[in-house]
C-alpha cells in the first residue's frame, strides 16, 4: 500500500551558520522553494560487440528561494561566504521522519530581488562539492516550522 503524499512544505532546507559562537544550524526565514537536482553526464560505448553507455560524472545542484526578512541571519551569511569564496554546508529536511542529508556547496549564484509593490526575494544556487551525509536530527532547526 502506497503512504502518504509530500507536500513542499514538509522539505525544508537548513544552512549551517559559523560565527563567533560556533557552528548553529538555522533554517532560512520564509522559505518559498527549494529543489535538489541530481544528474549524471553519460559515457557512451561503442565496439564491435556492443554499443551502449555508463554513468560519468555526477552532480547535484540546490536551488532555494525565499521572501528576504528582517533579523534573518542566512543573507548575511550567504553574501560574506560567496565573497570570501567559501563553502556552505546546506541540509535538506524532511520534516516528517526528521532524516536529512547535508553537504558542502559552493554557492554559484545569490541573487536579491526587489521589484516595487513586491515582497523582497532571494534566489540561491549552488553545486555540492564531494558527498552528502544522511543524519537523522533531534529538532527541526529555529525557522522550521
Amino acid at each position: 500500500m502506497a503512504g502518504l503524499e509530500y507536500k513542499g512544505k514538509e522539505i525544508v532546507y537548513a544552512i549551517e551558520i559559523v560565527d563567533e559562537v560556533g557552528e548553529n544550524l538555522i533554517r532560512p526565514f520564509n522559505q518559498t522553494g527549494g529543489s535538489t537536482n541530481i544528474s549524471s553526464d553519460s559515457v557512451e560505448l561503442s565496439t564491435k560487440d556492443k554499443t551502449g553507455s555508463d554513468y560519468g560524472d555526477v552532480t547535484q545542484e540546490v536551488s532555494l528561494e525565499g521572501i528576504i526578512t528582517e533579523g534573518d541571519p542566512f543573507v548575511d551569511f550567504i553574501k560574506t561566504a560567496i565573497r570570501a569564496k567559501e563553502f556552505v554546508k546546506i541540509y535538506e529536511i524532511n520534516t516528517r521522519t526528521m532524516e536529512a542529508e547535508h553537504g558542502m556547496y559552493q554557492i554559484s549564484s545569490f541573487e536579491r530581488s526587489f521589484g516595487n509593490g513586491d515582497f523582497a526575494t532571494y534566489t540561491l544556487s549552488g553545486a555540492l562539492n564531494g558527498n552528502v551525509t544522511p543524519v537523522t536530527l533531534t529538532e527541526l532547526p529555529g525557522g522550521a516550522e
